[in-house]
């Protein structure tokens, strides 16, 4: 039993980092049905205002419709840029269905780029695609959140469209990161 329990666990130590870089969560990577650890994995980080939850779950995973004040809004922008921890994956689940729409490639084929150390920047131009069409996309695929907030009165016109570039500059940065250069804070608009 001891000897399972620390397989088990082995196995937990090597699925959990390559699941959390494609954003799904450890306990859809774990087939065990009989043995009970208590492993958790949180997909939403409700208590700091972040919008986590919704597309596919994961470490990270973004639902722009959960976004409701300004200061959610702010994590979402930062939340744009990636997690560095990742490397170039830079946990693409949230944004996964923009990739496959714009790249149109396999989540396998784009893990396969990544790891021979292409940014998404690359993939893109080698597949023919205009990185910016990529960056476009991404904004698209995020600016509900900043429409919700405006329709809502919670920012202005100026701050919703500050907002959407602070958008696709984390974008930018998120397509075309080189590997070395540290991750941009964003703080809100005043910061």
């Amino acid at each position: 039993m001891k000897l399972r329990t620390t397989v088990a666990a082995l196995l937990l130590t090597a699925v959990v980092p390559v699941a959390a870089a494609c954003g799904t969560n450890a306990e859809a990577a774990s087939t065990s049905t009989s043995t009970s650890t208590s492993t958790s994995t949180s997909t939403s980080d409700t208590g700091t205002g972040s919008p986590g939850g919704g597309r596919g779950g994961g470490p990270g995973a973004v639902d722009v419709s959960s976004v409701t004040t300004e200061e959610q809004l702010v994590a979402l922008v930062q939340e744009a840029y990636g997690d560095a921890g990742l490397d170039l994956h830079r946990g693409h689940q949230p944004v996964q269905d923009v990739l496959d729409e714009v790249l149109t490639i396999s989540h396998d084929e784009l893990h396969v780029r990544m790891d021979a150390g292409q940014n998404l920047a690359a993939v893109a131009e080698d597949l023919g695609v205009d990185p910016q069409t990529l960056v476009d996309a991404l904004v698209e695929s995020w600016s509900p959140a900043i429409d919700e907030l405006l329709a809502a009165g919670t920012i202005t016109e100026d701050e919703a469209e500050r907002y959407r570039a602070a958008l696709e500059e984390a974008f930018t940065f998120r397509v075309t990161w080189d590997g070395e250069e540290a991750t941009p804070t964003f703080s809100g608009l005043d910061a």
